[in-house]
């Protein structure tokens, strides 16, 4: 079968664009499995020769690449972005080195993980220890020119000193000199020789003296024994003392073997042991209980949608919590509720009526005996012997006890005013810098703070918490939302602080907080 040439040449360029794709892909142009990594930020003083698409390797396995190398402006130091597979963890004092394969190969990044005892780094994480840089060949070739040059110095000197010009007999003259050395040794031992013969007589003395000393110490010995005896009586005397206290000793821990006094009785009566132990224990007890404390403050404002309650504005409030944790499980909730609108209380009074006789009327009698102008006036009051007075309160307080199972927490107590429980759930959202609290609140069952006597309905409240790094979060919710007249919308914004925050802050501004 005969094949075309325009046939041929297409065929050719296709194997070659396949053959380029590739080569293309072997050596990582193009990435199409990037989601499987995770990127991380490395700071080195210098990267001389390392390239974008380089290989990541650990303990010289290949597990990602060099994304990007840009210049820091802050520190201008060189700035790299590498990708490394999602199965390998890197820890808190992981760093980098440049490396190269050979002498002339190409260089890489050998990444070190760090200790798995420390916290594990989150993607996009900056290593916190700065990488370290490889040895520079032309600072290598550098420093060989130096040494060499320090040899070639070294030598030329040396060659100098022997055979240099006017030193052609240097070294039979540093011959003569050290034979010339050896004659004078001789000499200053013939010296010496002469002088220790010359000597002799004042030796002789020496020695003289020597045997003189030796003579008074033989005199002067039976002195010092008998002194040495005058102390070892003071040292029986001492003794004899020492065995009446050891006597002493022996007494009390006779007594304490007897069961006598508070150590006697504490080591031979189990019960005095038992109830100190006891003692000790609740002791510890309670102070285990005062090291799980734990005080949280927080405070955070809700902006209603719409004004409600026949209030001319939308309300606006504000809540400070104290909350104590007593333990694990266990926490107390303090409440401090500020309202622009208020809380209303009502105030109920019953006035008294009187006729023209200045008589109090009595309305349950008047059904039986009243005339015609008696039931005029029975049905003038009969309807309005009750007033009512409507008054709004700024602030209100609440305490609540509540118990934690897990994700959910529940409470039970004073609810703005007014009793009242709630549910918390904390939604479980893989992410240190975000969380989610959801709360559902039930109070005021009877309807009693809102303006409308009519509106009976409990105050149902929904609320939703959406934490940014612990301590700063968003809220919003729906509040009231089974009544009549006041379900409203709301959104705020709040703040949440621990006792270890509060230590911390005040520690950032010189204040001592004792532990």
């Amino acid at each position: 079968m005969h094949i075309k040439t325009e046939t041929k040449v297409g065929i050719f360029v296709i194997l070659a664009i396949a053959t380029f794709m590739v080569m293309i892909l072997g050596i990582g142009v193009f990435r199409f499995n990037s989601s499987s990594y995770n990127e991380y930020t490395i700071e080195f003083r210098d990267v001389a020769g390392l390239s974008k698409k380089a290989g990541v390797k650990i303990a010289g396995v290949e597990v990602g690449w060099v994304n990007t190398i840009d210049l820091s402006h802050g520190s201008m130091q060189a700035k790299a972005k590498i990708m490394v597979n999602k199965r390998y963890k890197l820890y808190d004092n992981a760093y980098a080195v440049v490396r190269q394969e050979g002498l002339l190969g190409t260089k890489y990044l050998e990444l070190i993980p760090g200790d798995p005892l420390l916290p594990e780094l989150s993607a996009g994480s900056i290593l916190a220890k700065t990488g370290r840089e490889s040895v520079s060949v032309d600072e290598l070739l550098y420093k060989f020119k130096n040494i060499a040059q320090n040899v070639e110095d070294v030598t030329h000197n040396l060659r100098y000193a022997l055979v240099g010009d006017g030193r052609g007999d240097y070294l039979q003259n540093t011959v003569s000199n050290i034979s010339l050395a050896t004659e004078k040794i001789n000499f200053l031992a013939d010296s010496l020789q002469n002088v220790v013969n010359s000597n002799e007589r004042n030796l002789n003395s020496i020695v003289e003296n020597i045997h003189e000393f030796t003579s008074m110490l033989r005199s002067d010995i039976p002195l010092f024994i008998d002194k040495l005896g005058m102390a070892s009586s003071s040292i029986v005397d001492i003794a004899n003392e020492a065995r009446d206290g050891l006597q002493s000793v022996t007494a009390v821990a006779g007594k304490i073997d007897e069961g006598k006094g508070f150590l006697g009785k504490l080591i031979n009566d189990d019960s005095m042991y038992k109830d100190l132990q006891q003692t000790i224990s609740g002791v510890k007890g309670y102070l285990s209980k005062y090291d799980d404390f734990g005080i949280i403050f927080d405070s955070h404002f809700e902006a209603m949608h719409r004004p409600v309650d026949d209030f001319e504005h939308a309300d606006s409030k504000g809540y400070f919590n104290f909350r104590v944790h007593s333990g694990d499980d266990y926490f107390y909730i303090g409440q401090i509720v500020n309202s622009e609108r208020g809380f209303v209380d009502r105030i109920y009074t019953y006035p008294m009526y009187f006729d023209e006789h200045f008589k109090e009327l009595d309305y349950g009698s008047m059904i039986d005996t009243a005339d015609a102008s008696g039931f005029a006036t029975y049905n003038k009051f009969s309807f309005a012997p009750m007033k009512i007075e409507r008054v709004r309160k700024h602030y209100q307080v609440g305490f609540q006890l509540g118990r934690i199972y897990e994700d959910l927490a529940f409470r039970i107590g004073i609810m703005e005013g007014t009793f009242g429980a709630g549910v918390d759930y904390f939604l479980p959202i893989p992410n240190e810098n975000f969380a989610w609290t959801t709360t559902f609140e039930a109070f005021d069952f009877r309807g009693s703070q809102r303006f409308d006597i009519a509106d009976r309905r409990p105050h149902l409240k929904w609320l939703n918490r959406i934490f940014f790094f612990n301590n700063f979060y968003l809220t919003f919710g729906a509040d009231d939302f089974v009544s009549k007249t006041n379900a409203n919308g709301f959104w705020g914004l709040g703040l949440r602080f621990g006792d270890d925050d509060i230590k911390y802050l005040l520690s950032n501004f010189g204040i001592f907080i004792p532990t």
